[in-house]
């Protein structure tokens, strides 16, 4: 436990603070704050796996009184198991709103790792006022088993959340005819094989291949026409990291079975080494990363089932995408799966080893699962061994939510899907640039394809709701990525990277994501006000941020980052920001503003 002398001689220190003397009116009364929740997660402090992380949750409760910096609130935990490590401290809480910290603690080395016990919360602010909230806390980080509901008490971990953009990469044999059909009866280009197998699919695959490779065409004759010879790893790292992206996730095997690593012969030769063109194209991947972009995390997309996999045609839910040995469309013959071992088993023989050799051999940090399987009973026991190894091996590793049994350890909402609301268990919005497609369509236009502006807009928006932004790329058949997709990348890296204090590491607002073209941030130290459309002189932000008479409001990115900006609240009590024309000129796309606690 924290000795409490210890407790207030830090606080007393710790209480010689600057105070505006704006803020003097707004303590007519003292501020009522109570602690409304309390986790003692499953995340620990990077670096430190002993040093465990809780999230706490205030609200002030309050009608009238400002919590400010003046007040000197704190937060700690208390218990016989454990010590606080960092208490929080909060600097702002407006009437009726609410306010996320977290809290450090370690447990005593005799508190066996995952048990459970009693934890108090405590905040204290003011001369003496203090509130606290009890709960029977996790001590520390529990050993999974191989369960869903062990491994579903894990959690996305910090690096994760903080990271809020990464770059999904589609690329495979699909890469190589590059359709997906045309405007509105565009259809995903990496499901090539699976449209082509209906005559009736809008995108009309099975016509555009009929005439353009005929009839005796297979689509694993494709392999021969993977020659890559445009592919510079090297070049695609750099590329995300010029977009202003913290991870990337590319596909080491989509729904066609056809894997880009390395595996042994025994669980299956369809793979880029085995087959032509005979290269591991994950480890030049993540080789170019480790060299040229070490801070880039490198995560990998992997397909749950294998369409035509001979061994899958027992699981038969996804009848509706072909399941079962291939065949020739146009003459209904079964033909080879390229590279097939025979098994006795998809799921133990062939789909769990590929997982372990990701997990292990390529020392993935995201598992990113898609089609989640009913029939995926292993995906616990996948997931809980690849974590409590990595714990022992002081890395923080995560899977999604599409892996199986498991929950996972955040949502991956719809793909292509508007992200309307807040959500308070943290998400991942996934779209292509392409407006339908996330492998490469070679039918659609330039003009097409997501730009600048609507990356950073969506960006800003999906973090704003708690979430990270996985946009996608789809890289031509040779490898090489399409001028139009590094273009609009680059462009809005520019902006991203001048604005990432707002943007990275930040956390969203508990009492909304703001309205109409405004979204909100926050930190401990600041609050930040995004605006997409131009602002001007009398913009009305239309929610009650947490903005005081006096506060220092400044420009955050472009040229006159820094600028200092005319605000005051109106009778209302709503901000109200004087935007110069010579401010709403100086950036683009969306401008930023950030109120100073």
């Amino acid at each position: 436990m924290l000795h409490h002398n210890f407790v207030w001689l830090f606080l007393a220190l710790a209480s010689t603070v600057w105070t505006h003397p704006s803020l003097t009116e707004v303590h007519t009364s003292p501020p009522k704050i109570s602690i409304t929740q309390v986790n003692s997660s499953t995340r620990w402090v990077e670096g430190k796996p002993d040093v465990q992380l809780f999230d706490i949750v205030l609200n002030n409760t309050g009608t009238e009184s400002w919590l400010t910096t003046s007040d000197n609130l704190h937060v700690w935990v208390e218990s016989e198991n454990l010590q606080t490590v960092q208490p929080a401290k909060v600097k702002r809480i407006r009437p009726g709103d609410s306010v996320i910290v977290q809290v450090s603690v370690q447990n005593n080395k005799d508190v066996p790792q995952g048990s459970t016990g009693p934890a108090t919360a405590v905040a204290h602010w003011g001369k003496n006022a203090s509130t606290s909230h009890s709960i029977t806390a996790r001590y520390g980080m529990p050993t999974y088993n191989a369960t869903a509901a062990s491994f579903d008490q894990h959690e996305s971990p910090d690096w994760f959340r903080d990271a809020k953009y990464g770059i999904f990469i589609h690329w495979g044999l699909y890469s190589v005819p590059a359709w997906g059909g045309i405007g509105k009866n565009e259809n995903y280009a990496e499901w090539y094989w699976s449209s082509q197998m209906s005559p009736d699919d809008p995108t009309r695959t099975y016509q555009y291949h009929l005439k353009h490779y005929g009839p005796d065409f297979l689509y694993d004759d494709f392999m021969a026409n993977f020659t890559a010879e445009e592919f510079k790893p090297k070049d695609w790292v750099d590329l995300i990291a010029d977009a202003g992206a913290k991870y990337m996730v590319p596909v080491t095997k989509h729904h066609d079975g056809f894997a880009l690593f390395d595996m042994p012969e025994t669980v299956s030769k369809r793979n880029s080494v085995k087959q032509s063109p005979h290269r591991d194209f994950l480890r030049e991947i993540f080789d170019a990363a480790k060299t040229y972009q070490p801070s880039l995390r490198r995560g990998t997309y992997f397909s749950m089932p294998e369409w035509f996999n001979p061994a899958f045609s027992n699981y038969t839910w996804l009848d509706a995408f072909g399941v079962g040995p291939p065949k020739n469309p146009y003459t209904n013959e079964t033909v080879p799966y390229t590279g097939y071992v025979p098994v006795e088993d998809f799921l133990p023989d062939i789909q769990f080893p590929q997982m372990q050799i990701l997990a292990y051999e390529y020392e993935t940090d995201i598992m990113w699962c898609d089609i989640t399987m009913p029939t995926s009973r292993l995906s616990a026991k996948f997931a809980s061994e690849w974590i409590n190894r990595e714990y022992a091996n002081n890395r923080q590793v995560t899977v999604n939510s599409r892996c199986g049994v498991i929950v996972g350890d955040f949502d991956t909402s719809a793909e292509y899907a508007s992200t309307l609301e807040l959500s308070t268990r943290h998400f991942e919005a996934t779209r292509g640039m392409d407006p339908h497609s996330f492998g490469y369509n070679a039918a659609t236009p330039d003009s097409a394809y997501l730009n600048a502006s609507g990356i950073v807009t969506t960006l800003v928006d999906t973090v704003s709701k708690n979430g990270n932004l996985l946009l996608d790329i789809g890289p031509k058949g040779d490898g090489s990525i399409p001028e139009i997709m590094q273009t609009n990348l680059r462009e809005a890296g520019v902006w991203i990277k001048a604005h990432e204090e707002s943007i990275f590491g930040t956390k969203y607002w508990p009492n909304g994501f703001g309205q109409g073209n405004f979204r909100y941030t926050t930190t401990d130290d600041a609050f930040y006000i995004h605006i997409s459309s131009k602002p001007g002189s009398g913009t009305v932000v239309p929610d009650l941020v947490p903005y005081l008479d006096g506060d220092r409001v400044t420009v955050v990115g472009g040229s006159l980052h820094g600028t200092v900006v005319d605000a005051k609240t109106n009778d209302d009590g709503y901000l109200v920001l004087d935007v110069s024309r010579k401010v709403a000129m100086a950036d683009k796309y969306t401008w930023t503003f950030k109120i100073e606690y």
